[in-house]
C-alpha cells in the first residue's frame, strides 16, 4: 500500500519541467508511492495548470494570483491527509527508494522535524543541498565578484558543503527545493513563515525546527535529481530584489545568523 505520505508541489510557469516531476511520482512502485499529489498552480501565464489537471492522480489547487511559494506550500499543507508532506519544488525527479528511505528514516528518528535528501543535476553530479546558516559575508561572496577572490572559495565551501554525502547528518539548514515535514515536526514547528514571499523560507523554517529543540537532517542516501530552475519569482531583477528583502527579514529575525554566532552542530547518524 502507498507510504502514509501527501506530495505537495507549488508550480508557477513550471510547464516546461512540471510534468517531469508528477510522472515520476505516479511511475513509483505502490510499496513507495505517495498517498496523493497535490499542486498548487500560483496563477501560472503558462499552462502548468492544465499539465497537472492532465494526471488523474494529482489534486489541482488553484491560486487566484501568485501568493509566494511559502503560503502556496501552506495551502497544499492544509489539504493533505498524509500523516507526512513531502514539500517539493516542480523542477525536481524523485528516484526509485527514496521515498521509502526517508519515510524508514522519520521512523526511526523520533526527534526530526525535517528531513532532505541528496540532490543530482542533470548531469549525475550532487550539488549542495544541506549548509551553514548563511552569513552577511556569505551571501556577499556567492552574489558579487568577490566570491573569486583567493581565498573566497575555500570560505564559500564551509558553507555550502559543510558535511559530505557519506552518511546522515543533522545540519543547520536544507534546501527548500525536496523538505520532508514530519508529523511531530510539524506539530512542534509548524509550516513554513508566510512572511517569506520566495528565499530564506527554508532556512527560517529550519531555524525554528533548532529553536522548538528538534533536529533537521540530510539524508544522502535518499536520492532526487533536481534542475535547479528559480521561475518562482518571474525574472532576475525581481528575484534578486525578493532575495534581498528576505534576507533583510531573515536577519532581522536572526541577527546571530549575519555574523555567523548562531549556535551549529553537526551530528552524524
Amino acid at each position: 500500500m502507498p507510504l502514509d505520505l501527501s506530495v505537495v508541489i507549488t508550480a508557477f510557469n513550471s510547464a516546461a519541467t512540471l510534468g517531469d516531476t508528477i510522472e515520476s511520482l505516479i511511475k513509483l512502485d505502490i510499496t513507495e508511492s505517495a498517498r496523493e499529489i497535490i499542486v498548487v498552480d500560483n496563477a501560472s501565464l503558462d499552462n502548468s495548470s492544465k499539465i497537472a489537471e492532465g494526471y488523474s492522480q494529482v489534486t489541482l489547487i488553484s491560486c487566484p494570483s501568485n501568493l509566494g511559494l511559502a503560503r502556496a506550500n501552506n495551502i497544499g499543507a492544509g489539504s493533505a491527509s498524509g500523516n507526512s508532506i513531502l514539500f517539493l519544488n516542480p523542477d525536481t525527479v524523485i528516484l526509485p527508494g527514496a521515498l521509502r528511505t526517508l519515510m524508514d528514516f522519520q521512523m526511526n528518528h523520533p526527534n526530526a522535524a525535517l528531513l532532505g535528501p541528496l540532490m543530482l543535476n542533470s548531469g549525475g553530479t550532487a550539488h549542495s543541498t544541506a549548509r551553514t546558516y548563511p552569513t552577511l559575508l556569505d551571501i556577499i561572496l556567492r552574489r558579487t565578484p568577490l566570491g573569486k577572490l583567493r581565498g573566497s572559495q575555500k570560505h564559500l565551501q564551509k558553507h555550502l558543503n559543510p558535511v559530505t554525502a557519506d552518511e546522515p547528518s543533522i545540519v543547520d539548514w536544507l534546501v527548500g527545493a525536496a523538505l520532508w515535514l514530519t508529523p511531530i515536526g510539524r506539530e512542534r514547528v509548524g509550516l513554513m513563515s508566510e512572511k517569506y514571499f520566495l528565499y530564506f523560507e527554508d532556512v527560517q523554517w529550519c531555524m525554528r525546527a533548532k529553536e522548538a529543540r528538534m533536529d533537521v537532517w540530510f539524508v544522502p542516501e535518499a536520492v532526487i535529481r533536481h534542475e535547479n530552475r528559480r521561475e518562482s519569482a518571474g525574472g532576475s531583477i525581481k528575484a534578486l530584489w525578493l532575495h534581498l528583502k528576505s534576507m533583510v527579514r531573515f536577519f532581522s529575525e536572526y541577527p546571530c545568523a549575519m555574523i555567523g554566532k548562531c549556535d551549529t552542530a553537526y551530528t552524524k547518524d
